[in-house]
């Protein structure tokens, strides 16, 4: 399966992952404490809540951060802002977004109260590239006009090979054939995407 979204992501989002996951719409908040989601009338708009990192996933995230930006220790903010435990300074929290080649702290305390991944994203230029047997499942689009929401079915097909080898009734069995497949096991013909991860922090 092609991943038509590697050049998107980046290694660090993806050591979060690895620590935090599975990232799912529901869970995209995670912090020293939880607060539970909260829903409205349609499920579609569910609130996500944040979710308490373990002892073990707060060790390996502070490990993470002092690696990334070289920062000398991680505290933990309850709220965005505060100050400092001398109480000399104000601290308020801002939202870093994660690069492998993020600026750097050393010698700082890293005041952290959040860590938030965004949605899943998809490269608009490549969510009509076939993902596997020259088909694909596009993301789910809305119309921006009424707010539909919509997916599409790509099956690609040569127009050469269609006049060389295969004759229009062999053409149309062979693309029932691949729309079978698809129909089938449409997971396996969608593009994985990707997420950003966002580290809401101050350093002083």
């Amino acid at each position: 399966m092609y991943n038509n979204n590697k050049n998107m992501e980046n290694q660090i989002t993806q050591k979060f992952i690895d620590i935090l996951g599975p990232i799912t719409d529901d869970r995209l908040y995670f912090g020293n404490f939880s607060l539970d989601a909260s829903f409205n009338n349609d499920a579609m708009f569910k609130t996500p809540g944040v979710v308490a990192l373990t002892d073990e996933q707060r060790q390996q995230v502070e490990q993470l951060i002092i690696d990334h930006y070289k920062v000398e220790k991680v505290l933990w903010m309850d709220l965005p802002s505060g100050l400092t435990p001398d109480g000399k300074e104000t601290i308020v929290a801002q939202t870093h977004k994660l690069m492998d080649t993020d600026t750097l702290y050393k010698g700082k305390t890293a005041y952290v109260y959040q860590i938030t991944f965004s949605p899943k994203m998809y490269d608009p230029k490549t969510i009509h590239t076939p993902v596997k047997d020259g088909c694909a499942v596009t993301p789910l689009l809305f119309n921006p006009e009424n707010f539909i929401p919509s997916k599409k079915i790509i099956l690609e097909f040569s127009p050469e090979y269609t006049q060389e080898i295969l004759t229009d009734e062999d053409m149309k069995q062979h693309l029932r054939e691949k729309l079978e497949k698809v129909l089938a096991n449409p997971q396996e013909y969608e593009h994985q995407g990707f997420r950003a991860c966002m580290l809401r922090f101050a350093a002083k």
